[in-house]
């Protein structure tokens, strides 16, 4: 008795080729990401605004109005 279903006729190879092209799609898409996330901003400040010394190892910068 064949079934009723088109799907069961296909192939595992089918669903494999299309988990490998997902996987591609989205390694490209963060790769993409990561190449404009390297960029360098230089940001001023006036010596009133900053807490703490100078030669800490972290720098948090808080951003409040963006209009």
């Amino acid at each position: 008795m064949k079934s009723q279903s088109g799907c069961a006729d296909r192939s595992p190879r089918v669903y494999y080729s299309w988990i490998w092209v997902v996987l591609t799609l989205l390694a490209l898409t963060c790769w993409a990401g990561t190449s404009r996330a390297l960029a360098q901003v230089e940001l001023s400040w006036s010596p009133s605004m900053v807490k703490g010394p100078s030669g800490a190892p972290v720098t948090i910068i808080e951003f409040s109005d963006y209009q």
